[in-house]
């Protein structure tokens, strides 16, 4: 984990001079005595595609939740440019972008008019709103014709590429994807691993909740691994796949004790 110090403005830095736009300092999560996640503590650096791992369990989507404000820990402190989230929700919400498993679309409307009414909804002003549509529509491969049908005509893969979309739509500082790429055929998980790396090409820092090994290998800068709600190790991509003969699931499962 980075050396942390802090600038006369409150936000961090780290040890390479670079800012860290969101840390989180010994989270704790319990439900029914029984705790979620125990005494998690990260950084994740403006700019960088940050990747959670861990089996169904480990704390990953508890841990997302909460840093998007939807859970609220019981203990410890998470925060966004050096303020506190926890004492102030509002501090993060304007500047994320967050993409849950489930899909929040509206089946009966247009893949435009679903952009056109998130885009409202986050306040993006009337006349950037087209021009942002057609940014976040390359990001995500869409096209006028597939922009003109009913998202009830789309494939799963198309709902969770437009499902993303619509977080991007206000430029938010930070993009939070929980699993986005689970259920769907390996074509639309290529395409949504794309629009990813693209986010990081304009600046946009992501935290990256996978579902899939060799998709967090792919995408990710650093990897943080969670096994019972617990932190078992976390370090940069190259610093974990330094042995040619392991993967990413390979060194997982020996972590855990399970290879």
């Amino acid at each position: 984990m980075c050396k942390l110090y802090m600038d006369d403005n409150i936000k961090a830095r780290n040890q390479l001079g670079g800012f860290i736009l969101l840390q989180l300092v010994d989270i704790k999560k319990y439900y029914k005595n029984k705790k979620a996640v125990d005494g998690i503590s990260f950084e994740v650096n403006e700019g960088e595609i940050f990747g959670l791992i861990g089996a169904n369990g480990a704390g990953k989507s508890t841990t997302i939740a909460m840093v998007a404000t939807m859970l609220k820990p019981d203990s410890g402190d998470i925060l966004f440019e050096g303020a506190s989230i926890i004492k102030k929700p509002s501090v993060i919400r304007r500047h994320l972008g967050y993409v849950p498993q489930e899909i929040s679309l509206y089946s009966a409307l247009t893949g435009m008019d679903n952009l056109l009414f998130w885009g409202n909804a986050y306040h993006v002003p009337k006349e950037k709103l087209s021009e942002r549509i057609k940014e976040v529509c390359d990001m995500i491969g869409f096209d006028e014709n597939i922009l003109k049908q009913k998202v009830s005509t789309y494939s799963g893969g198309m709902k969770h590429r437009l499902n993303i979309g619509t977080a991007l739509l206000h430029h938010p500082k930070l993009v939070v994807l929980d699993e986005p790429t689970a259920g769907i055929d390996i074509v639309a998980r290529n395409q949504i691993l794309n629009s990813v790396l693209k986010l990081k090409e304009t600046g946009t820092t992501v935290l990256y909740c996978g579902h899939y090994m060799e998709e967090v290998e792919k995408i990710c800068d650093r990897i943080c691994m969670l096994h019972n709600g617990k932190i078992i190790d976390i370090r940069t991509k190259e610093e974990l796949l330094n042995n040619p003969e392991k993967n990413l699931e390979t060194i997982y499962l020996e972590a855990i004790g399970q290879a």
